[in-house]
């Protein structure tokens, strides 16, 4: 890796590879002219953004940058792209979306729906990407132009790269380096970029332990911990308003920390029944899979509730490593402060353990992330994700149906890679 210096629109590490560096250029001219036309709108701006803490400071640097350009904006937080839940969403009325560290994945679906209501869209996003080519659609993924997602940037760094082009948000910074506390170990590639300038204004200090981290200076907390805060406070107070708390919180600098104890407390009774529960009764297993369906155990939290039990169970003894592991949830049909979603739907959560996801990361096996899509769609549904960790959202019954086909497709896939 290799520092490459300049003006703060092109400060950034990346790799030595000719091909890295033509699309990075390409990346960060498509940032510039975005800017540009975001600059020049005038109407109300609508900002989609997912519930953990990624996708929180996203929305919150974005509304952040928006206040200073005197610009109008509505929050709309949802926690999967769908067709029934975007329907919603475009119902809004908006002429420009931008959708925050969700939606790269259904990038197809967005262009679709949105030639039929007329809309333009932005993505900022890091999940696997959706190439498309959509004259309604810019998706700046920087995962599109060589970067990785689950290295390289988070969704609140790919937010922070375009809104600093808007206008000088560099006392936001330190809300990339929260959100991009999602990828384990120091920070690198294009997540450097918030975290320089957050140290340039004072906000961040970096210190050393048995490896490199970051104290967020205005709460005093370091940068992990701080982000597990916002993601119980999003997800786990989904449908009492936690999602906009957050983002006024941020904007404040005033996050209420009794809230999220007394939210992860509740988490955490919840979590304790169902290690319990599956302490005595196992996981089905079908080919790579293991499975469990949870039903409405969860019922009042948000559905992302489930990815974070899925990834804590994966660490236990109950579970094989070297099988996907597959968790359902029922989908409560209303959407706070938007709508009721038409239909009955199942959440879908997907972890890789340990074993697995090595085996992803050496090729021989494929990624959550395009087993979870290509399943999803076979039963009606829609998935995306990262190769290690995915979700869904599926037409209720068709639980099975998905195990099946996901099977189907992870053999085929293996045989293929191998």
């Amino acid at each position: 890796m290799v520092f490459i210096p300049g003006g703060a629109s092109d400060r950034l590490l990346i790799s030595l590879s000719i091909d890295i560096l033509k699309m990075s250029g390409e990346y960060f001219r498509l940032i510039r002219d975005t800017a540009r036309e975001l600059k020049e709108y005038d109407g109300v701006v609508g900002l989609v953004f997912h519930n953990d803490a990624d996708g929180l400071c996203a929305a919150s640097i974005s509304a952040s940058t928006l206040n200073k350009t005197g610009k109008k904006y509505k929050l709309v937080c949802i926690e999967k792209i769908h067709p029934a839940i975007l329907r919603l969403v475009y119902s809004t009325d908006c002429r420009l979306y931008v959708f925050l560290d969700i939606g790269s994945g259904k990038a197809d679906l967005i262009a679709r729906m949105s030639e039929e209501r007329k809309t333009r869209n932005i993505i900022l996003d890091h999940h696997d990407p959706m190439r498309i080519d959509s004259p309604n659609v810019v998706n700046l993924n920087p995962e599109l132009y060589g970067f990785s997602g689950e290295r390289d940037v988070s969704g609140s760094t790919a937010t922070y790269l375009l809104m600093r082009e808007v206008a000088d948000i560099k006392d936001s910074a330190w809300m990339a380096v929260v959100g991009s506390a999602e990828i384990p170990g120091p920070l690198k590639g294009l997540n450097q970029i918030p975290l320089q300038d957050s140290l340039e204004v004072g906000d961040v200090e970096i210190k050393k332990g048995r490896e490199e981290f970051y104290n967020i200076k205005i709460f005093n907390k370091p940068w992990n911990k701080l982000s597990s805060i916002l993601t119980a406070i999003g997800s786990i107070g989904y449908y009492r308003g936690g999602p906009y708390k957050v983002v006024r919180g941020l904007l404040s600098t005033r996050i209420d920390f009794e809230e999220a104890e007394k939210l992860e407390g509740e988490r955490r009774t919840k979590f304790n029944q169902l290690f319990s529960i599956f302490s005595r009764s196992k996981l089905r297993v079908e080919g790579v899979t293991q499975w469990f369906h949870i039903h409405d155990l969860l019922k009042g939290f948000g559905t992302k509730t489930i990815g974070t039990f899925c990834s804590m169970l994966s660490y236990r003894n109950i579970v094989a490593q070297d099988k996907y592991l597959i968790g359902f949830m029922d989908f409560e049909p209303t959407i706070p402060d938007l709508g009721i979603v038409e239909g009955s739907w199942v959440k879908v959560s997907v972890r890789t353990p340990k074993l697995l996801s090595e085996k992803i990361e050496s090729g021989e096996m494929p990624p959550a992330s395009e087993l979870t899509m290509k399943s999803a769609e076979a039963v009606e549904g829609s998935g995306d994700g990262h190769s290690f960790a995915a979700s869904a959202l599926i037409p209720s019954g068709k639980e099975k149906q998905f195990i099946s086909f996901f099977n189907k497709l992870a053999v085929a896939k293996q045989a293929y890679l191998t």
